[in-house]
């Protein structure tokens, strides 16, 4: 179970396609990497800083790749060495090539930035520094002003009221916590994942038990799969619920804002009886989920369904059949569909400029297989788009929890293992899941029975790379609706130190 568990792989055609693009790599810059393996979808290749210029022109001339576009950027620590992961998406959706690159100084880091602009126009907005030029901003917007912002400034230059430019200044966001993870066992390591997403933290927790389960082949019982999606669905719906109360909050529709808010309310009372909690539910466990759920709290969350489509109804009426509102928000931060790609944003980011792509729908993804439902896009990429997405997947989201408590079989919840007697070698690890954002993945390495490196790579970082492109151009009045729209999660862009 140790060394070679990282290389068990089954005949799902992904499987199959993943190992042949191990085989690629190593056979066309194996000379250049320390390491090439598989890290659950995803590929791990370490090579050092001199080489990344090498290795990235290598992996976007391979056409089997495809590799265009920069997701994501993170610091890791391994001890009292650093290293950068940056993650490049293949052409299939779900799956990255993550760049493990070891650098020591700032200026290296900075030089790193510099090469991967070429997948990426806004790289330099992953730079946990200041990143306008010397002169002093014309507006500089503290993000805890804006919901979602804690972890960074926004300045901006000015020609009278209109935006001429933006930049992210993400000096602010460092949290001294860089090893959390550090000598606590795998097991109680989930508890910590809910702080990455405190309007969802469901999802957080999710993704690292299946990374782990991936790693053991540990096959979770189909009740504890039923369960796992009713809770994430009810916390999609929380989320979506809250994004819409901030929406209505910023145009000034007080109504909907107090409509949305006593729905939300009810539903947070759903899931803590289901959970035991309303924001950090530690629900999930590896191999399961932490509890059984008792049959009349599923009848209570299946009879409650029809009233909260009803009231959904009005709320979206409020919204958008408000002619003044449509006007405002029909035009404003488009992200057409070729910035959409390049940007390799997610979710209903990227649903909202006409892509369909959803991770719950890939073929043999959980339990979701057995539901039936269908994915809501639009195709203008402009604010409103993304706020009537939103409300779609909330249908939508409605629509599976009543398919889940009418089709959840009868069985255990979770399946008993010795956790702390496990013996991992230095393995890699990667997991994703569909949060409310988009596409939320954890990355890590594991060594006997505790995290050597771990670190959340998220669907805001994506969105936060274009924000200096969507504001610019715009008034000042409509950075808040913007920035909104994108809906980003602060405990996400933080940095570890």
């Amino acid at each position: 179970m140790t060394e070679d568990i990282g290389k068990m792989i089954s005949s799902n055609p992904s499987d199959i396609y993943i190992e042949r693009l191990v085989k690629n790599l190593r056979q066309s810059i194996g000379g250049r990497a320390d390491r090439i393996s598989r890290a659950g979808r995803d590929i791990l290749v370490e090579i050092e800083q001199k080489d990344t210029e090498e290795v990235l022109s290598e992996l976007r001339e391979n056409p089997e790749l495809s590799i265009d576009v920069l997701r994501n950027l993170k610091i890791i620590w391994d001890k009292d060495k650093s290293f950068l992961i940056s993650e490049l998406r293949v052409a299939d959706y779900g799956s990255s090539i993550l760049l493990k690159i070891g650098y020591l100084r700032e200026k290296e880091f900075q030089d790193i930035i510099d090469i991967l602009r070429g997948l990426n126009r806004g790289a330099t907005n992953f730079y946990p520094l200041k990143t306008g030029d010397e002169r002093a901003y014309d507006l500089e917007l503290p993000g805890m002003m804006l919901y979602g912002c804690e972890g960074f400034n926004i300045g901006l230059y000015l020609e009278d009221n209109s935006i001429s430019s933006a930049f992210i200044d993400r000096a602010q966001g460092k949290v001294l916590d860089r090893e959390f993870f550090r000598d606590l066992d795998i097991e109680n390591l989930v508890s910590y994942m809910g702080r990455f997403d405190y309007n969802a933290g469901i999802f957080g927790e999710l993704a690292f038990c299946r990374a782990i389960e991936e790693l053991l082949q540990l096959e979770v019982p189909r009740r504890a799969e039923y369960l796992r999606i009713l809770i994430s669905e009810l916390f999609r719906v929380t989320n979506h619920l809250d994004f819409l109360s901030r929406i209505s909050e910023i145009l000034g529709n007080d109504i909907a804002a107090n409509l949305i808010m006593i729905e939300k309310e009810d539903l947070l009372g759903m899931i803590e009886s289901v959970t035991g909690a309303r924001v950090i539910p530690c629900f999930c466990r590896i191999g399961g989920v932490g509890h059984r759920v008792d049959s009349d709290i599923l009848k209570r969350i299946k009879r409650s369904l029809p009233g909260y489509s009803r009231n959904l109804k009005k709320i979206e009426n409020l919204l958008m059949r408000n002619f003044a509102l449509l006007e405002r928000l029909k035009d404003l931060g488009i992200i057409n569909s070729d910035l959409a790609h390049r940007s390799g944003i997610s979710g209903p980011n990227l649903r909202a400029s006409g892509s369909r792509n959803d991770l719950r729908k890939e073929l043999g993804l959980s339990t979701y297989r057995d539901i039936h439902f269908t994915v809501p896009y639009a195709r203008g990429g402009s604010c409103l788009d993304r706020i009537s997405v939103r409300i779609s997947e909330i249908y939508q989201s409605l629509r599976i929890i009543r398919q889940v408590i009418e089709k959840i079989p009868v069985g255990p919840v979770v399946k008993n293992i010795n956790l702390s007697r496990l013996n991992f070698g230095l393995i890699p690890f990667t997991s994703s899941v569909e949060c409310p954002h988009g596409l939320f993945k954890v990355f890590g390495e594991v060594e006997g029975n505790s995290l050597r490196t771990f670190t959340v790579l998220g669907p805001s970082e994506p969105a936060l790379s274009i924000v200096c492109n969507l504001l610019e151009g715009n008034q000042v009045d409509d950075i808040e609706i913007i920035m909104a729209s994108l809906d980003v999660s602060g405990g996400e862009t933080i940095d570890y130190i």
